[in-house]
Formats: structure tokens, C-alpha cells, sequence
């Protein structure tokens, strides 16, 4: 499996994530990375089928982070 580096802003446009949750994924150590002077390097692999359950895997963990912060909102206005 053939890896590659590629900057934070190319990451986050192959995956379609935030910058949050970018820096997220590298301090949480889900991604390796490197800072080089002021510009981040993040090791990705070429192959398709990594690449593809990475991408559903972060989509995944974000649909669950909404409905977590849905749930909460509506506990919070039941017990007001």
C-alpha cells in the first residue's frame, strides 16, 4: 500500500471535513502527521478502499456527534 503526504487543506478537501475537525483527527492520533514550519503534512494512503472507509467512517462520527448534540438539546428543554 502505497502512502503519500499531502497538505491539511487538500486532506480536508479529499474527506469534505472541517478544519476543526481536522485538527481533531491529528491530535486525537487518528491521522499521522507532521508539522513542517507553519504548514501541516498529512500522511494518506493512495489505496481506494482505505480511503473510502476512512471518508464513511468520519461522515459516520459526524452524523452520530449531531444526534448526540440533538438528544442533549431536547433532554435540556424537557427538564426547564
Amino acid at each position: 500500500m502505497e502512502q503519500e503526504w499531502v497538505s491539511l487543506n487538500e486532506y480536508m478537501r479529499r474527506n469534505h471535513i472541517g478544519y476543526e475537525t481536522a485538527l481533531k483527527l491529528m491530535n486525537s492520533g487518528k491521522v499521522e502527521y507532521q508539522k513542517i514550519g507553519g504548514q501541516y503534512k498529512i500522511k494518506v494512503s493512495k489505496d481506494k478502499e482505505v480511503n473510502a472507509t476512512i471518508e464513511k467512517l468520519i461522515r459516520e462520527n459526524e452524523e452520530l456527534k449531531t444526534y448526540i448534540k440533538t438528544i442533549q438539546n431536547l433532554a435540556n428543554q424537557i427538564n426547564v
